[in-house]
């Protein structure tokens, strides 16, 4: 009879990337959340910047921060994405809005990807990699 341990298979002890989506609409939440997760990341959400700010603080393990622009209360997007820059700067951020001017916010998103809304699960999800494996 062997002895020798087993070692866990790298499915088993692989992370998952975790993403924490921040978008104070529930409904969109919800659809970008579970569109993410089935695309095989881990997924964290927050209503607004400062409940994003508490995960954040909390050392929770995040790869990547997917926010809107226009959140309730402050950091709105442009905030977090100024914080997250400043505190955690080896942690991409993705901004998204549907109000803003493309070109406009092209421009204040001169330092993060920018999408508009509604995008295209399949091309966030491309960027989200690309951004994770440091190609950006």
């Amino acid at each position: 009879m062997s002895t020798t341990p087993l070692s866990p298979s790298p499915e088993l002890t692989e992370r998952k990337p975790t993403i924490l989506v921040v978008e104070d609409e529930l409904l969109i939440r919800m659809y970008i959340s579970d569109s993410l997760r089935d695309c095989g990341f881990e997924i964290l959400e927050a209503s607004d910047g400062p409940e994003a700010l508490t995960m954040l603080n909390a050392e929770m393990p995040i790869d990547l921060v997917f926010t809107d622009i226009t959140l309730p209360g402050q950091p709105d997007g442009f905030g977090l994405a100024q914080w997250v820059r400043a505190q955690k700067p080896a942690t991409p951020v993705i901004l998204t809005s549907g109000r803003y001017d493309v070109n406009a916010a092209r421009k204040l998103c001169k330092d993060e990807p920018f999408f508009v809304k509604p995008y295209d699960i399949s091309e966030l999800a491309a960027c989200i990699r690309t951004l994770l494996a440091g190609d950006s």
